[in-house]
C-alpha cells in the first residue's frame, strides 16, 4: 500500500468522525450525513483500488484515472456551490419577507396607539 493511500484513508476516517459528531449533535440532517458517508466510502474504495479510477477514465475518454477523479471532484464542488447559493438566496428572500411583515406590523401598532 502506498503512502498516499494510507493518508487518504486516515483523512477520510478523521472526516467521518467529524461528520458523525456533527450528526449526533443534531447539526447535520440524516440525508447529508448519509451523503458524506457514501462519499467517504467511495473515496476509500478509489484509494484502495486505483483500477476503479482508471476504468472511469477509460469510460469517459480521459487519459489517466486521476484526471477523472479531479473532474468528478470539480463537478461535485460546482454542485455544492450551486446548492449553497440557492440556500443563501432563499434565506435572503425569507429575511426580506420577515422584515417587511415586521415593518407593516410596527406601522399598524403605531397607528393604533
Amino acid at each position: 500500500m502506498f503512502t498516499y493511500q494510507i493518508l487518504i484513508i486516515i483523512a477520510i476516517i478523521i472526516a467521518t468522525i467529524f461528520v458523525s459528531k456533527r450528526f449526533y449533535d443534531d447539526v447535520l440532517s440524516v440525508g447529508l450525513y448519509c451523503t458524506w458517508l457514501i462519499i467517504g466510502i467511495l473515496v476509500i474504495l478509489a484509494a484502495l483500488f486505483p483500477q476503479i479510477s482508471i476504468n472511469i477514465a477509460l469510460i469517459t475518454g480521459l487519459g489517466r484515472g486521476l484526471d477523472a477523479l479531479y473532474i468528478i471532484a470539480i463537478l461535485m464542488l460546482f454542485y455544492i456551490s450551486f446548492k449553497l447559493f440557492n440556500r443563501i438566496e432563499d434565506q435572503k428572500k425569507r429575511i426580506n419577507e420577515l422584515v417587511s411583515e415586521l415593518a407593516i406590523q410596527k406601522q399598524n401598532d403605531d397607528e393604533n396607539e
